[in-house]
Formats: structure tokens, C-alpha cells, sequence
């Protein structure tokens, strides 16, 4: 049970950012709806990002501990949303 609750307090913040932006993505100018899909992008990738570093740390990938490691993960799922968004971004404004 400690670790049931230890787990929705550790993650909480994301899945609020998820939830949030979603029910508020009908709003009417299409600046603050991008602005809305950004931060679910990057919920999405604080997410991603907790399942790398979790994966990385239960399978020794590397024989000595290395933390740059998980920096480059860090800064790579989040380099990978911010290329997402800018897709997004031109799909919605670009034509």
C-alpha cells in the first residue's frame, strides 16, 4: 500500500499536466491550444523520460555508473518532444 501511494504522489505532477491540458484543449484561439498541446508533449515526455531513467537503473546497461548517462536521455526525449510540437505547430499553422 506504501507503495501504491508513494508511486501516484511521485507521478502526480505529470498525470495532472496530462489531464489538464486535455480538458482545456477546445479553447477557441489556436496560439493558447498550441500552448496546451505543448505542455501535454512535455507531461508526455517527463514521462517517458521517469520510464528510461527506471529502465536504465534496473538493467545495468554500462559496467561503472555513469550519471551523463542519464542526462543524455533526459535532454534526448525532450529534444525528440520539442520536434514533435514543432511538427504539430507547422501542421496547424503552416497552410
Amino acid at each position: 500500500m506504501k507503495t501504491t501511494i508513494n508511486f501516484i504522489l511521485r507521478h502526480s505532477a505529470w498525470i495532472c499536466l496530462i489531464l489538464v491540458s486535455i480538458l482545456l484543449l477546445n479553447p477557441i484561439i489556436a496560439e493558447f491550444r498550441t500552448l496546451l498541446l505543448i505542455t501535454a508533449f512535455e507531461a508526455v515526455a517527463l514521462f517517458l523520460s521517469g520510464i528510461s531513467v527506471y529502465v536504465f537503473t534496473k538493467i545495468d546497461f554500462i559496467n561503472e555508473q555513469s550519471y551523463s548517462v542519464l542526462g543524455y536521455i533526459f535532454l534526448s526525449v525532450h529534444i525528440l518532444t520539442g520536434m514533435t510540437v514543432l511538427g504539430v505547430y507547422l501542421a496547424q499553422f503552416g497552410g
